[in-house]
């Protein structure tokens, strides 16, 4: 989601973008593939909390990024630095370099998205201060070689993704509403989720989940349907997950998930209000270490 407001002039040379999250609404897990990939089926909601990148075009080579939260690398092994990487290297463009701020507000390894929205960000970003012109096929082609949830940011607000990830179909559900998300301060590790996952993980099959999930029109039909076959796992290797998760469900959240393969409950409403009561209630009894009520991106002026 590109700002264009810092580009006064037809030679762009600086563009902020604001980087969403997402939740997965299902995530099925149908076996590991022979390249030790897992292939999945899901489909994921584009939510209202952003990171921000101000990202400015250098014509010396270099690639520096700076953020605000002290604790997140910004070496090479920084998804951005490696998206601006692989992007010089598939244009052949030694020359072009870059300085990026990132603001962060989406926790890290939450389950969220938040690396991989940054990297599709600065991937769109810097395509068009650098003039090199690619679509975003190819710029999408180029987010999954460095990390599986890249594609799925071209395909805002939502889409159904299949493969590894990689495998991205941009889809419309019937409901949109208001995301509760309730943070357990854990940083969860997805490939050592994916290494505890285990065949018996998967849940009872419901037919045609995923068509149903898009013709839902409330947040209990949507929730009812939510599925995450990676939460076991998820407890397994961080068990303080699993105990933040019982606790949004002993507060009245019946239809409470795991997103993805992080940290992070979510639960679905309607009325914004109801989901305020529920973070508040929340707070109060000293679950999890912060909480927010965001919007789905599946609504226009989000």
């Amino acid at each position: 989601m590109i700002d264009t407001s810092l580009a006064n002039a037809p030679s762009v040379a600086a563009l902020r973008g604001k980087s969403p999250s997402k939740v997965n609404l299902s995530l099925e897990i149908l076996g590991r593939r022979v390249d030790g990939f897992h292939e999945i089926r899901s489909v994921v909601l584009g939510v209202g909390l952003f990171d921000e990148l101000d990202i400015a075009s250098t014509d010396d080579g270099s690639i520096e990024l700076t953020c605000d939260d002290p604790a997140l690398p910004t070496d090479d092994t920084n998804l951005v630095v490696q998206a601006a990487l692989a992007l010089k290297r598939h244009c052949g463009t030694p020359d072009h370099g870059a300085r990026i701020r990132l603001t962060k507000r989406i926790p890290v390894a939450a389950g969220l998205g938040g690396g991989s929205g940054n990297a599709a960000v600065a991937l769109q970003a810097l395509n068009r201060l650098w003039g090199t012109g690619l679509d975003d096929d190819a710029l999408r082609s180029i987010g999954a070689s460095i990390g599986s949830d890249v594609p799925l940011f071209f395909a805002m607000p939502s889409s159904m993704v299949g493969g590894r990830g990689e495998e991205v179909t941009p889809v419309e559900l019937a409901w949109s509403g208001w995301v509760l998300l309730v943070f357990a301060g854990v940083a969860v590790s997805t490939a050592d989720v994916y290494r505890a996952w285990r065949a018996g993980d998967r849940s009872v099959a419901v037919a045609d989940r995923a068509e149903r999930l898009l013709l839902a029109r409330s947040a209990a039909e949507v929730g009812a349907l939510c599925v995450n076959e990676l939460e076991p796992a998820i407890f397994r290797v961080a068990p303080i997950v699993g105990e933040l998760h019982k606790a949004v469900q002993r507060a009245g959240a019946g239809h409470a998930r795991i997103s993805g393969a992080g940290q992070t409950a979510y639960v679905l409403f309607d009325d914004p209000e109801e989901a305020g009561a529920l973070r508040r209630k929340l707070d109060e009894c000293g679950v999890g270490v912060g909480a927010c009520v965001v919007r789905t991106l599946n609504v226009p002026g989000v």
